[in-house]
């Protein structure tokens, strides 16, 4: 309200610098008014623009006494407080590497050499560097996907929890889990986009628009537009882009022995469905979007990504070999008590899937007692 300029509106040089940004001479205002009341600030002086803020604030405090009771206590309610990732329960405890003739400039060779052997239920997730192939698979196993790629003499293997312990090691591992998730996805028809971190729901190959069934936040079965093309509403024609749902997925270490999958929803733009949409305007159409996203809508897309991702299943179990990465898809959840927000609470109703035949089997090796139990990289919750 007193600028903190000299030159500036309602300048006053005898106050003290370090009171001009203490939230007492501190007023929030849009663009339009905050120009308008610079424009006329004899109109809109200290005092006037002081007894506005007084008013609004006391507005808003007659606005959030509907939860209090008559004996002047608070009226206060629990809600559940999701978190936006997925605890991983299990990873793979080695990580092995050896000497490749294959370089990043020629890994397309590489990419040849494996479709040889192509299989659906195999995930590809390896690394090029410094001269050498690393991946979560045996490479002293000739069953592994990668054997005649690599000088077999030379294969060496390293523990996961010693990788964690120093930075270069940490990424290898990061990046191998990353490339493990991208390979999976991408069977299932989505994509990564490197240049903003993000992966995005392909095209439907006959007509671009694609459908995703899944069970929403309500536990009633909803079919949602995962790739879309917008329309005019004066007009009804169509926009000159398609929308992709798109999400940022990684996999981040929250403790020494616990690590999550984090999701972050996000958009893609196309031109036509599959080129990508490159106009200048892309960063404000996708910030447009994204700011009527509100706290159930966010929410309601978390459960759409857990929901493909995990295939509407109590688990996503990805296997290496003998090694696997288990992904629960349970997201974590707090209670809070607060005084709440009136006609906001709404019940997330579909939180767990029941075990089945099929699920159990995937994890029933975790309570196995064996040789390597102690080296096992399990959440906290399933080391005892």
């Amino acid at each position: 309200m007193i600028a903190y300029r000299e030159s500036g509106p309602r300048a006053d040089p005898s106050i003290p610098l370090e009171e001009l940004n203490k939230a007492a001479n501190l007023i929030l205002l849009c663009p339009t008014h905050h120009t308008k009341i610079d424009k006329f600030e004899y109109q809109y002086n200290v005092h006037v623009l002081r007894q506005m803020k007084h008013l609004h604030e006391q507005k808003i405090a007659q606005s959030l006494q509907h939860g209090v009771l008559d004996s002047g206590e608070k009226k206060i309610t629990s809600e559940s407080l999701y978190a936006s990732f997925l605890p991983v329960i299990h990873l793979p405890e080695f990580v092995f590497s050896a000497e490749t003739p294959y370089r990043r400039d020629n890994i397309l060779d590489l990419f040849e050499y494996l479709k040889a052997n192509e299989s659906r239920d195999i995930l590809y997730a390896f690394e090029l560097r410094e001269k050498k192939i690393f991946t979560l698979f045996d490479l002293r196993d000739s069953a592994n996907p990668f054997w005649g790629a690599y000088d077999g003499s030379t294969v060496t293997v390293e523990k996961a929890t010693d990788l964690w312990a120093e930075t270069d090691g940490h990424r290898l591992y990061v990046a191998l889990l990353n490339r493990a998730l991208n390979s999976f996805l991408r069977i299932k028809g989505v994509i990564y986009d490197p240049n903003h971190h993000r992966y995005f729901f392909k095209a439907d190959k006959g007509r671009v628009e694609r459908n995703f069934t899944y069970t929403a936040l309500s536990g009633r079965k909803t079919t949602k537009a995962v790739v879309h093309q917008p329309t005019t509403k004066a007009t009804g024609l169509p926009k000159s882009y398609w929308i992709h749902l798109a999400a940022n997925l990684s996999f981040q270490q929250i403790a020494p022995q616990q690590w999550v999958l984090t999701i972050r929803p996000e958009r893609h733009l196309t031109k036509d469905g599959y080129e990508s949409y490159l106009h200048t305007s892309i960063g404000s159409k996708v910030t447009k979007i994204k700011s009527r996203m509100y706290n159930w809508e966010y929410l309601q897309e978390i459960q759409l990504w857990r929901e493909f991702i995990a295939q509407a299943r109590p688990r996503l179990v990805l296997r290496f070999g003998e090694q696997t990465i288990i992904i629960e898809n349970t997201l974590p959840e707090g209670i809070i008590e607060w005084a709440g927000a009136p006609d906001d609470k709404k019940d997330f109703v579909f939180q767990k899937h029941a075990e089945d035949l099929f699920s159990f089997p995937e994890i029933s090796f975790l309570n196995e007692e064996t040789e390597d139990t102690e080296d096992s990289i399990y959440l906290d919750e399933y080391e005892e």
